[in-house]
């Protein structure tokens, strides 16, 4: 068997984006609009059509990441 031995190992240290409070609470209030939604449709007050329009709204008005990828 070979063995190696690594004297230097070289990484590009990449900046890790830190959310602020004011971008984790657009993360939750999009989560929030989306479930009430969901409960919304699943107890028949809205149609699947409201739901999409609903959600494409919540889209536009939480710019989140979880929204952008959806």
């Amino acid at each position: 068997m070979k063995v190696t031995e690594v004297t230097s190992v070289t990484t590009q240290s990449i900046p890790l984006n830190q959310s602020t409070h004011e971008q984790l609470q657009q993360e939750f209030n999009f989560l929030r609009a989306e479930n009430i939604t969901k409960i919304m449709l699943n107890r028949g007050f809205i149609t699947l059509d409201e739901y999409r329009l609903i959600m494409a709204e919540n889209v536009a008005v939480f710019p989140t990441f979880i929204s952008s990828i959806l």
